[in-house]
């Protein structure tokens, strides 16, 4: 399975753990990208804040995961859906 993905990217990398910034950053250099052109999915508001916070664009789909409101506290998602079908619609 492991020649379906362009890389396979784990903390031995950016020797950093998430939400630390770095760990965000270092995905995005390494898919040849800047932060900015690059977008986190991802279904823990946590995350999402991480990467929003790092320079990064975030989308959470809501998965009907409660609650289902995204805590006001984080970084807000670039983009919210219900999930990851209507994610992808609207990427689209």
């Amino acid at each position: 399975m492991r020649d379906c993905f362009a890389a396979l990217l784990d903390v031995t990398g950016p020797r950093r753990w998430k939400p630390h910034p770095h760990a965000y950053r270092y995905a995005a250099e390494r898919a040849g990208v800047g932060p900015a052109e690059a977008m986190l999915v991802a279904t823990h508001p946590w995350d999402v804040d991480g990467a929003r916070r790092a320079g990064l664009g975030g989308a959470w789909p809501r998965r009907g995961t409660a609650p289902a409101v995204y805590p006001p506290s984080l970084t807000a998602p670039t983009l919210a859906a219900d999930d990851v079908g209507e994610l992808a619609r609207v990427l689209a």
